[in-house]
């Protein structure tokens, strides 16, 4: 994959994710209540965090002064929220309870902040590399 195209796949999840839960803020807080409930579910999400991150950075480490860091450190934070959840499940679930009990207005306030991200990075991956 190019930058380009990391990019454009990032910031449309980013965009789709922000506005489903500005769309949807219950469903949300429900997925979330539910992920936190189901090892298993939690187990795969992250092993998927884990998989996600380590391609990145296994073929995209690269820390230079330009946007494509960008890449390099969404990379290492996938790979250390994978890590996390498979070393550390209970403390991950204490921190779901942040996403389960916040408030409807700060929950819009987090959908604006990823909506935002997402809409960055997608311009950046469709007009900008």
């Amino acid at each position: 994959m190019t930058d380009k195209q990391i990019f454009q796949f990032i910031g449309l999840i980013y965009l789709a994710v922000g506005v489903g839960i500005l769309l949807n803020p219950q469903y949300y807080k429900k997925m979330f209540a539910d992920f936190k409930t189901s090892t298993a579910v939690m187990y795969i999400g992250g092993i998927f965090a884990f998989a996600i991150g380590f391609l990145l950075i296994i073929f995209h480490n690269i820390w230079v002064k330009d946007i494509s860091v960008i890449i390099t450190i969404v990379g290492w934070m996938a790979l250390l929220k994978g890590i996390s959840i498979l070393v550390l499940p209970k403390l991950m679930m204490k921190t779901m309870d942040i996403f389960i009990n916040v408030k409807a207005t700060t929950l819009r306030i987090m959908a604006a902040c990823i909506i935002v991200a997402g809409a960055l990075l997608t311009y950046v991956g469709f007009c900008c590399t």
